[in-house]
C-alpha cells in the first residue's frame, strides 16, 4: 500500500502544531508570526494545496531552525556531494542542513530526492526528530 502524501499547508500546520503543544512558551507570538509570514511569502496558494515536496519540506525546516530554535547552520560534511543538491539552488543548503541534523536523509546514498512528496509518515517522523532538538 503506497504511502499517503501530505500537503504542504497541512504539513506546515502539523509542524506547528506540534511545536506550540511541545512547547508552548518557547516563542513569542511576534516569533511565530514571523515564522508564518516567511512561509506564506515563500509558497503560493496553489503550492500550499499541493502535495508537499521533500525539498519544501527541507526549506520549512531551515526556517523553523534558523528562526524559532535560533541553532546556526552546521557543516555540510558528505552531503555536499548529493547529485541534486543543486537541483534547486535556493534549497541547497536547507536539504543540506536537515541532512545533517538527522532530520531527513537522503533517499539514496548520493540523492536526497528533491521532487519525490513528503509522506505523512516521513513528515510526522522529521517533525518528532526536529522537536527533539530543542
Amino acid at each position: 500500500m503506497p504511502e499517503m502524501e501530505i500537503s504542504l499547508e497541512q504539513f506546515i500546520h502539523d509542524l506547528w502544531d506540534s511545536y506550540e503543544k511541545r512547547c508552548p512558551s518557547s516563542h513569542t507570538a511576534e516569533e511565530g508570526q514571523r515564522f508564518k509570514m516567511t512561509v506564506h511569502g515563500i509558497f503560493s496558494t496553489q503550492q500550499l494545496k499541493d502535495p508537499a515536496l521533500r525539498r519544501d519540506a527541507a526549506r520549512l525546516f531551515h526556517i523553523f531552525l534558523l528562526q524559532i530554535a535560533k541553532l546556526p547552520d552546521e557543516d555540510w560534511g558528505d552531503y555536499a556531494h548529493l547529485k541534486d543538491l543543486y537541483d534547486c539552488r535556493i534549497c541547497a543548503n536547507a536539504i543540506a542542513q536537515v541532512c545533517v541534523r538527522n532530520l531527513m536523509q537522503p533517499i539514496s546514498r548520493t540523492e536526497f530526492g528533491s521532487l519525490h512528496p513528503l509522506s505523512e509518515k516521513e513528515a510526522s517522523d522529521a517533525i518528532e526528530c526536529l522537536l527533539s532538538l530543542l
